[in-house]
C-alpha cells in the first residue's frame, strides 16, 4: 500500500501495523484508526477461517459512528457506511473501488470480542445490510404489537406465529381461522 495520510491531522501518516497474526494493515499514531485492505484480509481468511459458520447480525455493542461522510484516505471518494450489527452498533467505512475499510479505534477489538473479525467481507455485503434493516423493520413491528395489544397477548400471538410457522398445511389453517371468525362456513 502507498503512503497514505490520515485526515485526523496535517502531519499524521498511516504506518504498518500487523492488526492480527499473519494480518498487515495501517495504523494512524494520532487518532489510532486503522486502515485494512481488502486484498490482505481475503487471503488471511482463507489461511485462518476456511471453516467459517454462517453469521446473522445481531446486536453489537459499541459507539455510534458520527453521521459525517468520510474521505478515503487513497483516492478521495466518500467511503461507504456500513452497519455492523442491530441497533446501536458502529458502522464501518469501507470504499469498494480501493478495497479499504477504515476502522476508529477500539472497533477491531469488538469485532474480535464478537467473534465477528473472520466475517468483515461478509458485514460489508448488501445483504448483511438488508438483514440488519430486515432485523430493525420486525423489532418495530414487534413494539407496536406489543403496544396495541399487551404484552401477554403478544406472547400468545408469537408462540401462535411460530406452532403456524411449524406447520405444512399453515394456509389452510389460517383460511380456515379466517373464515370462522368472520362467521361464515368453515369445514
Amino acid at each position: 500500500m502507498k503512503r497514505i495520510s490520515c485526515a485526523c491531522s496535517k502531519n499524521a501518516s498511516f504506518r504498518h501495523y500487523d492488526l492480527a497474526a499473519d494480518l498487515p494493515a495501517r495504523h494512524c499514531p494520532d487518532c489510532h484508526a486503522i486502515l485494512l485492505a481488502m486484498q490482505d484480509y481475503l487471503p488471511w481468511i482463507e489461511r485462518h477461517f476456511s471453516d467459517r459458520q454462517t453469521v446473522e447480525p445481531a446486536p453489537l455493542p459499541g459507539r455510534e459512528t458520527p453521521s459525517r461522510a468520510r474521505p478515503c484516505p487513497a483516492c478521495q471518494r466518500i467511503m461507504g457506511r456500513y452497519r455492523t450489527g442491530d441497533e446501536n452498533s458502529f458502522w464501518l467505512d469501507f470504499c469498494p473501488p480501493c478495497g479499504l475499510v477504515w476502522l476508529d479505534a477500539g472497533e477491531w477489538e469488538q469485532l474480535e470480542r464478537n467473534g465477528l473479525s473472520p466475517y468483515l467481507d461478509i458485514i460489508l455485503t448488501e445483504r448483511w445490510q438488508k438483514d440488519i434493516q430486515s432485523h430493525k423493520a420486525s423489532s418495530v413491528r414487534d413494539d407496536l404489537l406489543r403496544e396495541r395489544f399487551g404484552e401477554a397477548a403478544f406472547a400468545e400471538i408469537r408462540q401462535v406465529r411460530e406452532w403456524l410457522g411449524q406447520q405444512p398445511n399453515k394456509r389452510d389453517i389460517l383460511a380456515y381461522l379466517s373464515a370462522s371468525l368472520s362467521g361464515r362456513n368453515a369445514k
